[in-house]
């Protein structure tokens, strides 16, 4: 009898062990969705709105966004502190140098920014901006002098680097500010990313319809002429044999549309679509490390090339259309030029 007693004992604190991690676990996840309901708004927003009418559509997309979240915050760890752009920057610091040709150009660049405008307008602006910049590289082949040893060598083919089309975006008033703002804007870009391949795959999906529609309406005409004159006037050969092939080329359709309408039955099958892309960013999303070594002019450099340069290391951006050279920046409002003439090609 004590057995049998100590046996429900033991079964009974199991249950009840069972049932608090349950609740421990319940609760951690509600949590967990509260601190992540923000984000998951964001990410319905800007992908399909609609996809809240899926009863559980949070609790579908906490992880994903986690996992978004979790890879932005990576990617903006990546990026070096924030570089100060001044003309005393420009004389001493090779990075700054390489970016701009001149003060002047460093100076029109931050003062034909409109949003950098309108953060220094702003009532009790700060002192200082930070904010991402983003730059063309482009590499020219040129014929210039080199070191070979201890002799100057004239006519020699150099690859001169260049950096232009400057952009300005996301004006803050710190890099702290600065760099929460970029993690929410990459979460966002996933987003869009997502809703562009549900446009994609709608396209096609259409486009299938479409065919499919083309298709039947020419089996059913050249089906028609044969019920009239047109086998007195052609051959039946011809025709079975263009018959034959309608009818393949629309049973391929068929089974093409099938296909393509699968992923997009349901608006459980949109809110799958954004799950995929927004919690496995790494293919959407990434910046590639880039070291260059340039002289005073931009000239590349070997490693071992006895001329005097820097070497620089950048991160480049191919997430978007082009891709580009980023960097955090810093700088104060007197970098600004005060000739209203600046403005005259705002970005």
């Amino acid at each position: 009898m004590a057995n049998g007693s100590g046996f429900l004992h033991h079964l009974f604190d199991g249950i009840a062990t069972f049932a608090q991690q349950q609740l421990a676990e319940r609760r951690r996840h509600q949590e967990r969705l509260a601190a992540l309901r923000d984000a998951i708004e964001q990410v319905v927003d800007a992908s399909e709105p609609r996809i809240r009418l899926v009863g559980d559509y949070a609790d579908k997309l906490v992880d994903a966004v986690a996992a978004a979240l979790t890879h932005c915050h990576q990617l903006t760890r990546q990026l070096p502190p924030a570089l100060t752009l001044s003309a005393r920057a420009w004389a001493s610091d090779p990075r700054v140098n390489a970016f701009f040709a001149t003060v002047t150009d460093l100076r029109t660049t931050l003062s034909q920014s409109r949003s950098v405008r309108e953060f220094f307008q702003q009532g009790n602006p700060p002192a200082e901006c930070f904010a991402l910049m983003l730059m063309v590289k482009r590499e020219t082949e040129t014929f210039g002098a080199a070191l070979a040893g201890d002799m100057l060598v004239r006519e020699v083919r150099q690859t001169r680097v260049s950096f232009s089309e400057h952009r300005l975006h996301f004006p803050a008033a710190s890099e702290t500010e600065l760099r929460q703002n970029l993690r929410q804007r990459m979460l966002i870009f996933l987003a869009s990313r997502a809703r562009e391949h549900i446009g994609e795959l709608r396209v096609r999906r259409d486009a299938l319809e479409e065919q499919r529609r083309q298709l039947r309406a020419q089996l059913q005409a050249l089906r028609g002429q044969a019920r009239g004159l047109r086998p007195l006037l052609s051959s039946a050969d011809a025709d079975e044999r263009r018959l034959a092939v309608l009818e393949q080329r629309l049973a391929q359709t068929e089974a093409d549309l099938t296909d393509a309408r699968k992923p997009l039955t349901t608006l459980d099958d949109y809110l799958e679509q954004i799950r995929r892309i927004v919690g496995q960013p790494e293919p959407y999303l990434h910046l590639h490390p880039l070291s260059l070594r340039l002289d005073r002019l931009g000239v590349k450099l070997d490693a071992d090339s006895p001329e005097p340069g820097e070497t620089l290391a950048l991160f480049e951006w191919d997430s978007l259309e082009e891709r580009r050279i980023g960097a955090l920046v810093r700088f104060g409002r007197g970098e600004l030029l005060a000739d209203a003439a600046a403005y005259s090609a705002p970005i």
